[in-house]
Order: C-alpha cells, then sequence, then structure tokens
C-alpha cells in the first residue's frame, strides 16, 4: 500500500479514512483495541480492516469472525464488506453472539445428540411451550405456573443437567412447584 497525500491512498477501499482510521485498518495482525465515541466511524474502521484483512489475502472469510449487538448490524457489516471487496462474501462469521453459537451448535449437532435443524426457543416460545405441557396433563396452573417451571428448567440448564439427570435433591422443588 503506499500512501499518496493526506487521505489519498492508492487501495480504493482505503480512501476517505482519516490517518487513525488508516492506521487501525491497515495495523498488523493480531489484537487491535478501537476507541472512539459516536458517530466517529468505529463501524467504518471495523468493516474497511475486514474487508483489507480479505483483500490483502491475510484470511479468507471462513477464517473471520465478527460479533455485532443486533442482526441489523450484522447485516449492514456485511453489505458493507461485500460493496468494498465488490464481490459477494461467502462464509464469514459474522453475526451476533447467538447466531455465531448457533451456527457452531447446528455445525456440531451430531456429537451434542440433536439434529442440525433444531429450532431455538425464545423466552415467549418457552413460556407458551410449557403452559401447554402443563394444559395437555390437565395440571393446575396455579399451582404449576410456566414462570417458575421455566425458571427451575433454566436453573438445570445452567447446570448443564438434562431432564434425566437431575440430581433427585431438585425433584421436591419440582415436584411442589418451586423454583
Amino acid at each position: 500500500m503506499q500512501v499518496l497525500g493526506t487521505n489519498e491512498v492508492a487501495a480504493p477501499h482505503l480512501s476517505g479514512l482519516n490517518p487513525e482510521q488508516l492506521q487501525a485498518v491497515t495495523a498488523a495482525d493480531g489484537p487491535l483495541l478501537v476507541l472512539a465515541g459516536a458517530g466517529t466511524g468505529k463501524t467504518r474502521v471495523l468493516t474497511t480492516r475486514l474487508a483489507h484483512v480479505l483483500l490483502e489475502g491475510r484470511a479468507r472469510p471462513g477464517e473471520v469472525l465478527a460479533v455485532t449487538f443486533t442482526n441489523k448490524a450484522a447485516r449492514e457489516m456485511n453489505e458493507r464488506v461485500e460493496a468494498l471487496i465488490r464481490r459477494p462474501v461467502q462464509g464469514m462469521w459474522l453475526g451476533t453472539f447467538h447466531a455465531i453459537g448457533a451456527r457452531i451448535l447446528r455445525r456440531h449437532a451430531e456429537r451434542l445428540g440433536f439434529t442440525p435443524n433444531f429450532t431455538i426457543l425464545d423466552t415467549d416460545d418457552q413460556l407458551r411451550l410449557l403452559k401447554q405441557i402443563v394444559r395437555d396433563h390437565d395440571l393446575d396452573e396455579k399451582k404449576w405456573p410456566a414462570r417458575v417451571l421455566s425458571s427451575i428448567v433454566q436453573r438445570w440448564k445452567d447446570r448443564g443437567w438434562r431432564p434425566e439427570k437431575v440430581p433427585a435433591s431438585e425433584h421436591g422443588d419440582f415436584a411442589l412447584g418451586r423454583s
């Protein structure tokens, strides 16, 4: 890469960056911390760095992991990278923490005893399902509130217990509908 002037750079994807942004985008491989206020171009720096690393051949798309907070931000970042490199980016690990986690789980589902097309339930779906189970088994919804059942199941999941592995010491609370 050749710097031509203050904001003029030979590589088109680097044009328009200020000196600090250019330094971050073209930094050597390894950890990089970008601290800046709102609206100062952090996302631009990240997407341009991703494009730069791909264009320079320093990584293939499947070797890139970029985690965002929202699906919208992930889509926008992917679109920006594709616009900068002028081709679709296939296989890049760009998404929310949850989306990346789901992708990893689907890739290795069989190792966990699942099929790759498993369904992930959000909190509302979980509560709806628990209410339906209580109704289907003619249980008292006041004694078996879905929120209490959900917190019990969550505690078991947090401890890594599958239903058949829940210790007997936990059965009492469950049977009494206590979390």
